[in-house]
């Protein structure tokens, strides 16, 4: 899973996703074409079910969204990835509320040091 989300070429995603699946169970776009109906084969372990929906998670986000929507995180200390399932597609962390507040923190921090390392030198000019 990581490795195709890592690396999101359109061929490698349907390819990977439906190998993904098609040992598994059986997966099928139902006649309204809206929704998708997904059974795991009997016998299938917890892993296969797992691998089953990943699977059919990422054919529904490459038909729909889109490779692009597949990311890294913007965050230089995560090594988490994504897939941007926003409206508008401009998601930058995996988890905005905890990497994205790390590196708000950082940059004020960063700030602030600057700006009182320039203060205190303009202070020993007088």
């Amino acid at each position: 899973m990581r490795d195709l989300i890592d690396h999101p070429d359109q061929a490698r995603l349907i390819t990977g996703a439906t190998a993904l699946t098609s040992s598994i169970g059986d997966v099928t776009l139902l006649t309204d074409s809206a929704r998708w109906a997904v059974s795991a084969r009997p016998g299938a372990t917890v892993a296969d079910s797992l691998a089953l929906a990943c699977g059919v998670g990422i054919l529904g986000v490459v038909q729909s969204l889109g490779v692009e929507r597949f990311r890294a995180c913007g965050a230089p200390t995560c090594r988490g990835a994504f897939i941007d399932t926003t409206r508008p597609g401009r998601r930058r962390y995996c988890m905005p509320g905890l990497c994205g507040n790390r590196v708000n923190v950082a940059n004020h921090r960063a700030r602030k040091l600057s700006q009182d390392g320039h203060q205190k030198v303009v202070g020993e000019m007088s």
